[in-house]
């Protein structure tokens, strides 16, 4: 999903319709996030960094927890208003990268999926951090997709090359970016989901065009994926299909 840039995107539509979606699979996790900031971060606003239609902005509220919203995207920012409203948050046009906010100002950032979109995680992870006051918490979340895995015998497990996002590895180095920014990592949840369908990794991901990216870009000559993709829809067909992606969240603060 190109959210990288999303008010230049054909049908911006469906990434909303893409958020509504995936709001209700990460629910737990999302609530798990909130949870923790409303028991644990000290007083005072929490940063939503890429907030999107706004869904966490409301679940913030929620756990009693204010909120303003920070995205790039005029779409999202309008598709974020009743939303917002609702949960009494604030919304800034704004890139990650380049916060129009004082230092030490947040008691709690939240972040998710946004690093494997950015041109630089390090950059976003140091504006996040610069925001949050002594004390404040800091909870990024990210799927890994450098271990995204479909079985086959045509093309080994190894799935990764479905994806043409701009940091795949996101995820697998939140841990090490957050700590030489300076914060303190205390918990590190893994959850693994499963996709039994290809009408779901379809509407997720995609399918057809990923597929030919990965031609075009030579990770896969044609005969290979179109074995791939033969091969995929007849497990589809059995009831046997799987793509599994690891997702992680890290959690920090900063030194008091």
């Amino acid at each position: 999903m190109p959210y990288a840039d999303v008010d230049t995107d054909a049908d911006p539509t469906r990434l909303i319709e893409h958020l509504d979606l995936t709001a209700h699979g990460q629910s737990g996790i999302k609530h798990y996030v909130a949870a923790h900031l409303a028991a644990f971060a000290p007083p005072g606003l929490i940063l939503d960094i890429g907030c999107g239609a706004g869904h966490d902005l409301e679940i913030l509220a929620r756990h009693g927890r204010t909120a303003i919203g920070v995205d790039p995207s005029a779409v999202m920012l309008a598709e974020a208003a009743d939303r917002a409203t609702r949960a009494q948050a604030p919304r800034i046009m704004a890139t990650g990268a380049s916060l129009p906010l004082r230092d030490d100002c947040f008691a709690g950032v939240r972040m998710e999926r946004v690093l494997m979109h950015v041109d630089d995680p390090v950059a976003v992870i140091g504006e996040a951090v610069r925001c949050l006051m002594p004390g404040g918490h800091i909870c990024l979340y990210e799927p890994d997709w450098t271990r995204f895995r479909i079985p086959s015998e045509v093309a080994g497990d190894d799935a990764s090359w479905l994806t043409a996002l701009r940091q795949p590895d996101a995820a697998r180095l939140m841990w090490t970016r957050l700590e030489a920014a300076g914060c303190i990592v205390y918990d590190r949840v893994e959850e693994l989901s499963i996709w039994r369908s290809i009408t779901l990794l379809d509407s997720l991901l995609g399918f057809e065009g990923p597929l030919a990216r990965a031609v075009a870009s030579g990770r896969l000559d044609q005969d290979t994926a179109d074995r791939w993709r033969s091969e995929q829809v007849a497990r589809d067909r059995a009831g046997v299909f799987q793509a599994t992606i690891p997702k992680i969240l890290i959690v920090a603060r900063v030194p008091d």
